[in-house]
């Protein structure tokens, strides 16, 4: 089974190709939010290094949401586009989770921690369970207040990621009731290949939807939303 992984949610343009669970190539670029200029040709460029045509697909994984709205915009309309063209169904998979992926630890929670700006933050609790990685509380909205009082009713040891961790950290390490851990900072990221992964396990347990039921997940309203609110 070959996944395409399409990461935009962020200021990462990524993708990459697993074949049966191993990764076959993946690009990414950290440099400006000017995916609809970059995004599209990295994934022919990585298709036509690793001699594949969209046809021999078999599943789309797309990073569903929280992030960035015109990000998760254009890695939808190409997900979709190409889920159209030859049938191929998607793995929408939530934007925390695949942060989260990024970590590998059985002995503590995962948070990752993605900053929504003007105070607010994007984040979710997993865990490792059997080589799976599962959400202890699906991703959601709040500000660091709020998250640290969540996690302070958590026993378990805690280790955080995401530019949110980054931006927060001394908040986080002077008000949770225990130790914190901090992942290094390429663990920060959203990558690709880490999308591919999650989207492969889902593929496995059935967990793929058309294009036409496939929308981004905002968890809030736009800016221009807010203003008019």
């Amino acid at each position: 089974m070959k996944i395409l992984a399409i990461e935009s949610a962020s200021i990462t343009a990524s993708c990459a190709i697993c074949g049966d669970g191993n990764l076959l190539g993946e690009y990414t670029l950290n440099h400006r939010k000017t995916h609809s200029e970059k995004l599209m040709p990295l994934i022919e460029e990585l298709m036509n290094e690793l001699e594949l045509k969209i046809q021999d697909i078999d599943v789309i994984a797309v990073s569903e949401g929280p992030g960035s709205y015109t990000g998760l915009r254009i890695g939808a309309a190409i997900a979709k586009s190409l889920s159209f063209a030859v049938g191929i169904p998607i793995a929408g998979v939530p934007t925390t989770k695949s942060l989260a992926g990024n970590i590998f630890d059985s002995d503590k929670l995962i948070v990752p921690v993605m900053d929504a700006k003007a105070g607010r933050i994007y984040t979710g609790i997993y865990r490792w369970e059997n080589g799976a990685l599962t959400a202890v509380r699906e991703q959601f909205p709040c500000n660091i207040d709020e998250l640290i009082d969540i996690l302070n009713g958590y026993e378990e040891p805690l280790i955080f990621n995401g530019d949110g961790s980054v931006n927060y950290k001394n908040i986080i390490e002077e008000k949770l009731n225990r130790a914190a851990y901090f992942a290094p900072n390429n663990f920060n990221y959203l990558h690709a290949s880490t999308l591919a992964s999650i989207g492969y396990e889902m593929a496995l347990r059935g967990e793929l939807i058309k294009a036409s039921d496939f929308k981004p997940q905002y968890l809030r309203l736009s800016q221009a939303e807010r203003n008019k609110e």
